[in-house]
């Protein structure tokens, strides 16, 4: 029997918040022509962005409550082990949204398990940039947002409408990736010939960051758990919420809390599912669709350093939002 050809991967990475999965639903509308299996990661206990990929074309994979390149990374096997065990099925190429708190270098690195290593190759490590929000991570986040940037092969630089071309050329002015492809767009809107099949990644890369001059980065990953800086709360109801008491509710949060994601009902658009995102301290609400006989509800997550999350101080926040 002949072998079967790898099946080409491509990561895509980045901050919470930097437009993940709006490029993601971009690549799985698009004319690609490709039998494609997408796998999701959301770094809490209810995977939103599972629901927030609006093709329906392709096999999608959820793997929830937990960081794909760490506590989760025997659900990320199992899966993947699945997808090819699948020949009547088997995609013809795999996109691994990552939450956006995990480290690529790590899912790569299990990629090249030796059970992998014949039926996968990776094409191409894209880190998503929030062009607005990077410069005001600090700390730890800063620390991981540049881990992400490390590894990455393709930079998409997004969000460049919300920033002036100084504070662009000032942000790429600081970065030192001489192999990575930058990408400038808006809306995750960058041409699918460049980030899909482009075989950027070279299996004899060192996959070295510039401002290190030792051991390739895949082989010297920190095991750490990064629910020990990150945490994260959800909130559900099935009565609707009234759009202003929600806003209010939005613009109170700690600024400690950097993400929140979900879908809602509310009382003020009948009949709509409408999508919430938060990033820093911007908001959005929106209604997209009906719910296309789905039981209507709210389900919220939020992402924030840990510690600053008041569970129940959250709850009572949200709860009094029920129109």
């Amino acid at each position: 029997m002949s072998r079967l050809a790898p099946i080409p991967v491509t990561l895509v990475s980045g901050f919470l918040g930097a437009g993940k999965t709006t490029l993601l639903n971009r690549i799985l509308n698009s004319d690609h022509g490709l039998r494609m299996a997408v796998m999701v990661n959301d770094f809490g206990a209810i995977n939103i962005d599972s629901q927030l990929i609006v093709s329906q074309t392709q096999t999608t994979v959820s793997l929830a409550n937990g960081c794909i390149c760490c506590t989760v990374e025997s659900d990320l096997i199992e899966q993947l082990g699945r997808l090819l065990d699948d020949r009547a099925n088997r995609p013809e190429y795999i996109v691994i949204e990552a939450s956006g708190v995990s480290n690529p270098a790590k899912i790569a690195n299990t990629l090249r398990y030796p059970q992998f290593r014949d039926a996968l190759a990776i094409d191409s490590i894209l880190t998503v940039v929030d062009a607005e929000q990077f410069e005001r991570l600090d700390g730890e986040m800063a620390q991981l947002a540049m881990e992400q940037l490390d590894v990455a092969d393709i930079i998409v630089l997004n969000k460049v409408d919300r920033v002036s071309r100084d504070q662009l050329d000032a942000l790429k002015a600081r970065w030192l990736y001489p192999n990575a492809r930058l990408l400038e767009c808006e809306y995750g809107e960058v041409p699918l010939e460049l980030v899909l099949g482009v075989g950027r990644f070279k299996s004899g890369w060192s996959l070295r960051p510039a401002t290190m001059a030792a051991a390739p980065v895949l082989a010297s990953v920190k095991e750490e758990d990064h629910s020990a800086i990150f945490e994260t709360w959800s909130f559900s109801s099935e009565r609707p919420l009234s759009l202003k008491a929600l806003r209010q509710a939005l613009a109170t949060l700690p600024a400690d809390i950097y993400r929140a994601k979900g879908v809602c009902q509310i009382a003020e658009a009948v009949g709509k599912r409408c999508i919430l995102h938060l990033v820093g301290s911007r908001s959005e609400i929106r209604p997209e669709e009906g719910w296309d006989g789905r039981t209507p509800q709210t389900q919220l997550i939020f992402i924030g350093r840990r510690g600053t999350i008041d569970a129940a101080k959250m709850q009572a926040t949200f709860e009094k939002c029920v129109a």
